[in-house]
């Protein structure tokens, strides 16, 4: 897919297809027991993402996830990432169906991991998953993703939509943010995107795979090691330190991602331009959220991520 036309695609979603849309207890219990063709037990709804509804099921003697979200394309990644990516160390939930209940819900029907998300345990589990977590992403980054092509975001066959990484990097440049953003916030990002520009040409064009959103609630742990990686729908190839600028842009939100942000600072610094490339994809992540949140109108969110982009500019100086 050409990258102006994806992006088109991305704008449509963010303005009216990926506004949440919710189904009660009964309706997915209906649609469950025409589904599975017999009844299901102790359906349940489980804490949700900022777009998708999830429950939880029993159908014979197996548990299940059911997630539903008004576009289909972050499941049918899931679908992929599974089948391609999934081994002992990168534990993924395998996708059972994927498909429409309706014209405004898509599903997708999964198996149940267990465990907690990272963010749920406590400090002193926290400490002991920190390498655990650091070995999961290391082997996310070790994938070789030669049978597929591009750069960015992928889509359900497992190709890029931008030719390189820089492409990938640069997009914050296409957003509408004259109608995003009032005045002084705009004139805000316009600063912060000047600093951010300047450190794209430190980032290399790396091809590896990059989960997009890693850590935090897209984690699960037993207390004792990693027991599944979710949500797939905004990985992408390119530098795999992206993922590591995760826990640093969100690491004054959440306290597993500041420790675990602490934990890559130890190990992983002396690699080339690090501490650049930290930056840069801190400020890629920071835009890209205050961008998609002022257009959904969510404000606070989208205040707090324009003072954390400030904050990560001025570090340069």
């Amino acid at each position: 897919m050409d990258p102006t036309i994806f992006r088109m695609y991305q704008y449509i979603l963010l303005n009216m297809g990926n506004k949440k849309t919710e189904l009660n207890l009964e309706a997915v219990k209906a649609f469950l027991y025409d589904h599975c063709m017999s009844e299901v037990d102790t359906l349940q709804q489980m804490i949700e993402g900022e777009e998708s509804q999830a429950f939880s099921f029993k159908c014979g003697n197996a548990e299940y996830v059911i997630r539903i979200n008004p576009s289909i394309a972050g499941f049918q990644k899931g679908a992929y990432a599974y089948h391609h990516f999934h081994s002992e160390r990168v534990p993924i939930p395998r996708v059972i169906q994927t498909g429409y209940i309706d014209e405004q819900h898509a599903f997708s029907i999964s198996e149940k991991m267990p465990g907690i998300t990272l963010q749920d345990v406590d400090s002193a589990t926290l400490q002991r998953l920190l390498k655990p977590t650091a070995d999961v992403w290391l082997a996310l980054s070790k994938f070789d993703p030669d049978d597929t092509t591009g750069f960015g975001d992928f889509d359900a066959s497992g190709q890029g939509v931008y030719v390189t990484w820089r492409e990938f990097l640069l997009e914050p440049q296409t957003y509408a943010w004259e109608r995003a953003l009032p005045t002084k916030e705009l004139a805000m990002c316009q600063e912060v995107l000047k600093t951010f520009l300047a450190l794209v040409k430190q980032c290399p064009e790396e091809r590896a795979l990059v989960h997009g959103d890693f850590g935090s609630n897209n984690v699960l742990t037993d207390g004792e090691r990693i027991t599944a990686v979710l949500d797939w729908e905004n990985a992408k190839y390119g530098d795999p330190l992206f993922d590591v600028a995760t826990a640093y842009f969100w690491s004054p939100w959440l306290e597993c991602m500041r420790e675990q942000a602490a934990y890559f600072e130890a190990h992983l610094s002396s690699l080339p331009t690090y501490q650049e490339r930290i930056l840069c994809y801190q400020l890629r992540i920071g835009l890209t959220e205050v961008y998609e949140t002022a257009l959904q109108q969510e404000w606070n969110i989208a205040q707090w991520a324009i003072k954390r982009c400030v904050e990560i500019a001025r570090d340069l100086c």
